[in-house]
């Protein structure tokens, strides 16, 4: 039968449990090592015999005191290349909000080739107010304009900012718009967390657009004013005007081939672009932890799902299995509790709304007269 089962410092006074419970209820910041010293200074407890540290360690985590720290399972993306030929890695970033005069609050979306330093994208996005921040939508919207103009990239180089990265969990669900660059066949990679270095290029790219546009002492009309200027910009800074990245030459007359990566894009077709086994192998790398509410739900990419039996702060993890196309609930003892689909995973769902793209100005198709022109029949007509 055995002795029976008392818990942590179960040997002890119940009064020196109680006195315990009380200084850490008091003094959230406390520890085993520094409860103990106060019981060695404390008169009261001179003739009684004091738990270890270990001991008192093991009576507060029974007692639910000590945090329960998430495990740490980063998104399953590779570490970013360094880039060998044109249109292999992108890097694209916000630059903080400006206020343009003429126009209001705007934050540019600026995106550049790494090999030949060729400004992909410089897009002006309104912005509600000083504090707002550009969304899924706004960076899409970029992306579309980028790959229209010189097709799709291998790889997208972003910070931390949480419209790539579920940035509110150490084991982050991978966002709507990573994965919609996975199923687009381009894979995503981060900088480094506080190396701004990583992201040179396009910080340079904040800085250019900044001066030579943004700051123009007249300021603009309206924003479809301030639009034009900047893909004029964008023109003559690809093919015209002189960059020491590229000695001395503008970036296009450098690289030629880097008009186009050769991987074509066409917005009425990304639908049937977007290929879902893409998303499924790579949700099969991932692995997450999540506690369970109170209401028997855990919430997993922005969705909630309801755990049938799970028990309240339960610590499960979440797996996607490939072959069954579902998610895998686990509990610590890893016995499957739960299965479930991923809620709202389908092309049209990770596209977002495409009326923000649609309403651009100057976007226009091509005619195609000829299997050429079928290959790439969409375009973003430059300004001149």
């Amino acid at each position: 039968m055995g002795r029976p089962v008392v818990g942590a410092m179960g040997s002890f006074p119940e009064s020196l449990r109680k006195a315990i419970s009380d200084l850490r209820d008091k003094e959230k910041g406390w520890g085993a090592d520094t409860i103990l010293s106060e019981l060695q200074l404390d008169k009261r407890w001179i003739d009684t015999k004091l738990p270890s540290r270990s001991a008192i360690a093991s009576f507060l985590k029974q007692e639910g005191f000590t945090k329960v720290y998430e495990p740490h399972s980063p998104v399953p993306v590779p570490v970013c290349q360094k880039a060998k030929r044109s249109h292999s890695l992108w890097q694209v970033d916000a630059q903080g909000n400006v206020n343009v005069r003429g126009v209001g609050a705007i934050a540019m979306l600026n995106i550049k080739d790494v090999y030949s330093s060729v400004y992909v994208c410089n897009l002006p996005t309104r912005m509600k107010s000083m504090t707002s921040h550009p969304n899924t939508c706004d960076y899409q919207t970029a992306m579309r304009l980028g790959f229209i103009q010189h097709g799709l990239p291998h790889m997208l180089q972003s910070d931390h900012a949480s419209v790539f990265y579920e940035n509110s969990s150490k084991s982050p669900f991978p966002t709507r718009f990573c994965l919609w660059l996975i199923g687009l066949g381009i894979q995503p990679c981060f900088s480094r967390v506080h190396r701004p270095t990583d992201q040179g290029k396009v910080e340079r790219a904040h800085q250019t657009f900044s001066r030579q546009v943004l700051s123009r002492k007249g300021g603009f009309k309206n924003w479809e004013d301030l639009l034009y200027v900047c893909q004029q910009r964008r023109q003559r800074l690809n093919e015209h005007i002189p960059s020491s990245a590229t000695d001395n030459m503008p970036p296009l007359k450098k690289y030629p081939k880097a008009r186009h990566s050769g991987r074509f894009y066409h917005p009425e077709q990304e639908a049937q672009m977007i290929n879902m086994q893409r998303i499924y192998a790579f949700l099969a790398k991932g692995k997450w932890f999540r506690k369970v509410a109170r209401n028997n739900t855990v919430s997993l990419g922005s969705k909630v799902y309801y755990i049938p039996g799970a028990k309240y702060q339960q610590q499960l993890v979440i797996t996607f299995n490939n072959h069954k196309k579902l998610l895998i609930f686990q509990n610590d003892k890893e016995q499957i509790i739960y299965q479930a689909p991923v809620k709202d995973l389908y092309p049209e769902l990770l596209m977002g709304n495409l009326e923000q793209f649609e309403r651009l100005p100057a976007l226009q198709l091509e005619l195609p007269f000829d299997w050429d022109a079928q290959k790439i029949n969409t375009t973003f007509s430059d300004f001149t």
